[in-house]
């Protein structure tokens, strides 16, 4: 799996018969989900994936679009001069991104669950004796930044390459971020 395709059309997923397992996660703040399923079971036992939902953000150059008109509104409060409604815009604006990742392992499904998070102080001895083995040990992998490297996959999106054998990066746009361009470009560099 090193290789992305980006010519917009439309694709299948690469299973079949998506049934939930579990809501691994969810934040509302984020308007994301996270969901464990069992797919391809037609064919057998059945493989695991998880695909994460995200609400995609507002176009600027197509926010015009939802009031243009008269739009769809069901009124949900009013107060003085104050009303929220529910819009329900259509389809070329209310999209949603899932990121598919099949085959996932037991590791994918932890990594996207919900997790407590602990605050740990620790000496440098420590973190070398006990945290470093620990973090090596449950890492997955990390071929996809490889991949990237080695322009197998996502070569289209470089937006700037250092190619410096010492000092060279790889600049992408973040896969969180919007797809519209570079104007507000969160993005991850690889060394």
């Amino acid at each position: 799996g090193g290789r992305r395709e980006r010519d917009g059309g439309a694709r299948p997923l690469p299973f079949t018969g998506f049934r939930l397992q579990k809501v691994l996660r969810e934040s509302a703040r984020e308007k994301t989900l996270f969901l464990h399923g069992k797919v391809n079971e037609s064919s057998g036992d059945g493989q695991d994936a998880v695909v994460i939902l995200e609400k995609t953000p507002f176009q600027v150059g197509q926010v015009a679009q939802l009031l243009a008109g008269s739009p769809e509104l069901q009124l949900q409060l009013s107060n003085d001069i104050y009303s929220n409604y529910h819009l329900a815009p259509p389809p070329q604006l209310s999209g949603v991104k899932a990121t598919v990742v099949f085959p996932a392992t037991a590791k994918h499904l932890q990594k996207y669950g919900c997790q407590e998070l602990h605050m740990v102080e620790e000496s440098g001895e420590d973190y070398t004796n006990i945290t470093l083995p620990y973090l090596e040990a449950q890492s997955l992998s990390i071929q996809w930044v490889y991949n990237i490297l080695d322009k197998k996959a996502e070569a289209e999106r470089i937006v700037y390459e250092n190619p410096d054998p010492s000092d060279g990066f790889v600049l992408l746009p973040d896969l969180k971020g919007p797809e519209a361009g570079t104007r507000s470009l969160p993005a991850p560099a690889a060394a």
